[in-house]
């Protein structure tokens, strides 16, 4: 890209990787090295977030802690020190930030930190859409503010993916190889562990436009030089082989075998191990033979699907009680997971597990059959008040909304 050159900000992965293209980045970086783009664009992001958005937020006045945080000397300052109480008559209004206070403590070398900043601001809500949608693992977009002269954060690794994007100013990267190659997000930094190497392995000076991707696991510090730097943090937690597995000793009460006791007395320091141990070897290889693999990955991927969104649902005001000619809808195929087991019928969507009696099955499967319909329409396997009853509630649990088009 010519230098002056401007584009619309990204709003899918490939123009956030531009002008790698997807397919090399996936088979050369992805969970493998640090990629930095640089572009000379320092317009780059503007249409996405701009630092005079960003001020406009802290100056709002309309944040809450946690949603505005400091950090300082890799470690996050007590909320008390920056946040304070407000009474407007009987009404107590908590943990709301005094900009005095955090302008002062920015002004001695403290980060502003704005985390989970997709759930309220459209930009970065779109892009982690987008990527959501193409990658099947969840992200989130953190705002870091670091005035001049000044250390964001200690040396560490991250347990999700880092994808970096640089608004304002620079700011100098150091990167070191991983301690622990790909660690799960049960496996996080541990300071008094690591002992940082002399040199680093990568570094990088990141100007306006810049974007930086880590791995997980690649440890990483950062500071700026004398002007402040703004950049946002798109972070993709992943699901590894290891959520896979879990599904498989998740079904493990299912089969006979496994739930026998153990031998009397196993525990006994004169009980053969060996024995317990073959025994151990015998019965999950048969486990591993006989489980159903590809119900265990459709059951993962109706997990994934089903999981909460990362921002807001939004209000609408204009809306009344559900009557009988209410033209009701639910979500779209792919976003919701119907179950039954043991006489019960679970409906899970948008990270909600909603359990009812096995009876209602008939109706649920109608409903999603339609996806569009009115309560006096679908078959009577209730009585009217109890159907009016059902939808309502699956009203107003999130499942169905109304909408005034019908085919």
């Amino acid at each position: 890209m010519d230098k002056g050159t401007h584009c619309e900000g990204p709003s899918k992965f490939d123009e956030l990787i531009a002008p790698v293209s997807r397919a090399d980045f996936l088979a050369a970086y992805w969970e493998q090295q640090p990629l930095h783009c640089r572009r000379d664009d320092a317009q780059f992001y503007q249409s996405l977030l701009s630092t005079g958005d960003i001020e406009a937020i802290l100056s709002s006045g309309d944040l809450r802690f946690p949603a505005l945080q400091l950090s300082r000397n890799g470690s996050f300052l007590g909320p008390e020190t920056y946040t304070r109480t407000i009474k407007h008559g009987s009404e107590v209004f908590n943990a709301v930030p005094d900009l005095h206070r955090v302008q002062a403590e920015y002004q001695l070398g403290a980060t502003i930190v704005l985390p989970a900043l997709h759930r309220t601001w459209p930009g970065l809500r779109d892009l982690c859409r987008s990527l959501d949608a193409e990658f099947n693992h969840p992200s989130h977009a953190n705002a870091y503010l670091t005035p001049g002269n000044a250390v964001g954060f200690t040396p560490h690794y991250d347990t999700h993916e880092v994808f970096v994007l640089q608004l304002q100013g620079t700011k100098h990267w150091r990167v070191y190889n991983p301690p622990l190659k790909l660690p799960h997000r049960t496996q996080p930094f541990h300071p008094p562990s690591y002992r940082i190497p002399a040199q680093p392995d990568f570094e990088v000076t990141l100007s306006p436009g810049d974007l930086l991707y880590l791995p997980r696991g690649f440890v990483h510090t950062a500071e700026t030089g004398p002007g402040h730097s703004v950049h946002v943090t798109i972070g993709m937690t992943v699901y590894t082989w290891i959520e896979l597995v879990s599904e498989l000793l998740a079904s493990a009460p299912e089969w006979e075998i496994l739930r026998r006791a153990l031998p009397a007395g196993f525990a006994d320091p004169t009980h053969p191990r060996a024995d317990l141990a073959r025994g151990l070897a015998e019965r999950v290889s048969d486990f591993a033979r006989q489980a159903n693999y590809e119900r265990l990955v459709e059951k993962l991927a109706h997990k994934v699907r089903a999981a909460p969104p990362g921002h807001p649902h939004p209000i609408r005001l204009n809306v009344g009680v559900a009557g009988a000619q209410t033209v009701l809808e639910t979500p779209a195929p792919g976003q919701f997971v119907l179950a039954s087991e043991n006489g019960q019928t679970t409906l899970l969507f948008s990270g909600r597990v909603l359990k009812m009696p096995g009876a209602i099955r008939k109706t649920l499967d109608a409903i999603c059959a339609a996806r569009r319909f009115r309560a006096a329409d679908l078959p009577q396997y209730l009585d009217e008040g109890a159907t009016l009853a059902f939808v309502r509630y699956l009203q107003s649990e999130g499942f169905l909304s109304a909408t005034e088009t019908f085919p």
